[in-house]
């Protein structure tokens, strides 16, 4: 099983130049919401969901992890995206 503290660090090795100030399951996902909004990107370059969600998967698939933190890492998108997909058809 893998540890929270752990995947947070994981997913911060992966997506360099982020920064938390609370190492908590709320910041992990905080990230990955903003990763999939493309939120750090300017407006007018911003992706698709379904685009920044194919590349973090090409990511966490090609990198060196072992591979139950990459099912973990690829589990935490996947809810996430029908999160913010189911949330904003409810809009």
């Amino acid at each position: 099983m893998v540890e929270e503290p752990e995947l947070i660090q994981v997913y911060l090795s992966l997506w360099k130049n982020r920064t938390i100030n609370e190492r908590s399951e709320r910041s992990l996902i905080q990230l990955i919401d903003d990763e999939l909004n493309d939120l750090r990107t300017h407006p007018r370059l911003r992706k698709t969901r379904f685009e920044k969600y194919f590349q973090s998967i090409r990511r966490i698939t090609n990198s060196t992890l072992e591979q139950d933190i990459k099912l973990k890492l690829i589990e935490l998108h996947t809810e996430r995206l029908h999160v913010l997909i189911n949330a904003e058809s409810r809009e």
